[in-house]
């Protein structure tokens, strides 16, 4: 998501290779994919030619006012799963999912690509939170359960989704904070979910128990972190860059002259 008064909407080089890969293998292994954006991102795909990335189309997303930008920067997230039909599965930018997982998500409820610990700094208690007075968390929830990794999430019900991104939308609407600091983001869309979950006897289930196990694994991708090296690493990031424009050259030929329009550093 682009974000409220932007100038323009931009992504990183290596952002826009990673989001086209990311749409190319989903669509070569898992099916259909779509993308949901708002209005500025969108006019960022179509002034790149990359429309035609996404074969069921893209979907216009607004986060409306009541959300702080700031505080909820991935609040698109929530906001696009509400438009979606389940059961379905949404898929980060930044993650490549690189085998047939439908055979994994078969017969699930929910199913992620693993679940978080309860570090207190990044998910503490509830008195934490600075939200509107007349705001009550739901005494069923429990702080508990442990957290849900988003970057892949699959739900197969409706009811259970709307109740999930209700209750978040109803969380970040009410809540007073105005700066960044992660604890409320990650706790209306990965901490809700678990407690969602676990008041309506839904069981997640997870490709890997926790992060711990996600080393020398070829399910996936997920660059996260990696994005703030090859922000400040120039070297790394032309590197990463020929990396990545080969493997979509090589496994999907049709799209090297959508490539060779972009502006990408290393080539």
């Amino acid at each position: 998501m682009a974000g409220r008064h932007t100038e323009e909407y931009w992504m990183q080089d290596y952002e826009v290779l990673t989001m086209i890969l990311s749409a190319l293998m989903w669509r070569k292994h898992n099916g259909g994919i779509r993308l949901c954006a708002d209005a500025e991102a969108i006019a960022f795909v179509e002034k790149m030619g990359l429309y035609h990335i996404w074969n069921l189309g893209i979907e216009e997303i607004t986060v409306p006012e009541a959300v702080p930008e700031k505080v909820f920067w991935a609040a698109g997230k929530l906001y696009s799963l509400k438009k979606m039909q389940m059961p379905a599965v949404m898929v980060d930018l930044d993650l490549i999912i690189w085998k047939d997982i439908r055979n994994i998500i078969k017969d699930t409820d929910i199913c992620a690509i693993h679940r978080e610990g309860i570090f207190p700094d990044v998910y503490p208690g509830k008195e934490f939170f600075h939200m509107k007075q007349e705001y009550r968390f739901d005494p069923d929830w429990s702080f508990e359960v442990l957290p849900v990794n988003t970057c892949m999430l699959y739900i197969a019900d409706e009811a259970f989704k709307n109740y999930y991104v209700d209750s978040s939308i109803t969380f970040m609407e009410n809540c007073l904070e105005t700066e960044e600091n992660l604890c409320h983001m990650v706790f209306a869309e990965q901490r809700l979910l678990a407690m969602c979950a676990e008041k309506q006897g839904k069981q997640i289930s997870s490709f890997f128990p926790g992060s711990a196990q996600i080393e020398n694994q070829d399910i996936f991708t997920h660059l996260w972190g990696y994005k703030n090296i090859l922000k400040f690493n120039y070297k790394e990031r032309e590197a990463f860059n020929r990396k990545m424009y080969d493997r979509i050259v090589r496994e999907f030929p049709e799209e090297e002259t959508t490539l060779k329009q972009l502006s990408i550093s290393g080539l």
